[in-house]
């Protein structure tokens, strides 16, 4: 009977001291078309009128960054930016570093958490699986890039470059499943854009998933051994 006890207090020692976080960190890698449709997202563009940023839902902006000055980029010069998505509160952010002092400042950022899936009443709760980024430069003598990206603090190496073309790039977070993003990197058009939103880069995200816990493989594992162990010590009583 000891000798029992004492194993299944191991084993519940050992369960306790040995369950893996449910996110551990890995790097963000490239895919191929997951499918699905996009959801939520932000689009940076030289707009020549009108907005040069804007929080998107579906692919309709929803809200616009409109900061003094039209257009607002110099050509050849470097833009901080960053795209965040909270999923415990459904919340997108944007900002862009127009005045490029290494800050987001006045008139430099967005925030909405009112956005919603069909049937729901919001985000919160959910988290998404992909993101997609796109440059698109088709049909436009505009050239521009999106250099010393980051994704969920993994650097991305390259820069992403359309080349007069679209390009679009799939990523997928390996740590977990739907999760939270920020996406951070320097945005810089080599020459004037048109006007009809190009060069334009979108950040969108893509198959929303439920966040809620998984149990991790090795927890079920030793939780299904104290319970043989329980059940072999009920027999000898």
């Amino acid at each position: 009977m000891r000798s029992l006890l004492a194993i299944t207090a191991a084993v519940a020692a050992a369960g306790f001291s040995t369950v893996a976080p449910e996110r551990a960190e890995a790097a963000v890698v490239t895919i191929a078309s997951p499918g699905g449709s996009t959801e939520i997202g932000a689009r940076l563009r030289w707009g020549a009128s009108g907005f040069e940023a804007a929080l998107r839902d579906g692919g309709t902006n929803v809200v616009n960054l409109n900061p003094p000055g039209t257009p607002a980029w110099v050509v050849g010069a470097d833009y901080m930016f960053e795209v965040s998505y909270v999923a415990a509160t459904g919340t997108l952010s944007l900002g862009i570093d127009f005045n490029r002092d290494l800050g987001f400042g006045l008139g430099e950022t967005l925030s909405l958490s009112s956005f919603a899936p069909p049937g729901m009443t919001s985000y919160a709760g959910f988290g998404f699986d992909f993101l997609q980024i796109s440059g698109n430069e088709s049909g436009s003598t505009g050239r521009s890039s999106v250099k010393n990206l980051t994704i969920n603090g993994t650097a991305i190496g390259g820069d992403l470059t359309p080349g007069g073309a679209l390009l679009d790039t799939f990523y997928d977070d390996t740590s977990a499943g739907a999760t939270s993003w920020t996406i951070g990197g320097l945005l810089n058009f080599a020459t004037v854009g048109t006007r009809d939103e190009r060069p334009s880069w979108n950040f969108a995200f893509r198959s929303p998933g439920s966040t809620s816990a998984v149990p991790v493989p090795g927890t079920l594992a030793l939780g299904g051994l104290a319970l043989l162990v329980l059940g072999a010590l009920r027999r000898r009583a």
